[in-house]
């Protein structure tokens, strides 16, 4: 079953919000409050995390199941600032509101049936789609603002641990095990974030290349985890993303340096 009232409900306020945020009504206003007026906005925002937080956990009754929904909430309303067209800003609008449907669909499914594949299935293109869009918000983000690179990369290895985590949980119950590789996997993404910190590149370019590199290690761990990595798995891993950097770097514009 992948109609349900009330997910649908909740991902009709979900587009209510985030096309109220893309407005230029709310960006006149934030451009223009005083500091305790932002102090204020500050506030509803956090308000509003905590009601999908809410959301999330009501529906998968668990707190593990949490992350993803969250993070794919932020990243979206993060990455509409730096999306400047309005037919891109509707088309970014429309697809994360279906995949707010689907990933709601699917942590309530596995709420009843924990082994549900098609949920998990689901959760892991969630998790794909959530990491893109996130790593493409945070370094708009970092590129754009002052942002200390330490704290870049310290938010960078918290949300690949904790989007990790709630993935690599399904398909396999042994906590302190997904735990480890979870934060691991996080580690080797801050350290990769800090090299292509001195690249020329967007904020959507290296959001890509980060998404090619946390895919190899996620596609590898998963395999392990579901017990069917082989030495050929590895090889085609790196040999086509390998080619698939290279083809992302070749037709990318290069920022000047400075």
């Amino acid at each position: 079953m992948f109609f349900h009232i009330r997910i649908f409900l909740y991902s009709l306020i979900f587009l209510f919000i985030t096309k109220l945020i893309s407005s230029s009504f709310i960006s006149d206003v934030i451009a223009s409050a005083s500091r305790k007026e932002l102090w204020l906005i500050g506030f509803l925002f956090l308000v509003l995390v905590i009601y999908f937080y809410q959301i999330a956990k009501r529906l998968s009754q668990r707190t593990s199941m949490t992350p993803l929904p969250v993070i794919f909430v932020l990243s979206t309303w993060g990455l509409l600032y730096f999306v400047q067209s309005y037919k891109q800003q509707y088309l970014l609008i429309g697809l994360s509101t279906i995949a707010y449907y689907f990933i709601h669909i699917s942590i309530y499914r596995l709420r009843s049936y924990y082994k549900d594949k098609t949920a998990r299935g689901i959760v892991a293109a969630g998790s794909i789609a959530t990491i893109f869009l996130f790593y493409a918000t945070a370094f708009g983000i970092y590129l754009n603002f002052d942002i200390a690179l330490w704290a870049f990369m310290f938010l960078m290895m918290l949300a690949t641990s904790l989007i990790s985590f709630q993935y690599f949980w399904l398909i396999n119950e042994n906590k302190k095990n997904v735990l480890n590789y979870s934060l691991i996997l996080g580690l080797i993404m801050a350290e990769i974030v800090w090299i292509l910190n001195f690249w020329p590149f967007g904020y959507l370019t290296t959001g890509v290349i980060t998404l090619i590199f946390y895919y190899v290690f996620w596609d590898l761990i998963e395999h392990h985890f579901l017990n069917d990595l082989t030495k050929k798995r590895i090889l085609f891993n790196l040999i086509f993303f390998g080619i698939l950097i290279i083809l992302v770097l070749s037709s990318a514009r290069w920022l000047p340096v400075v």
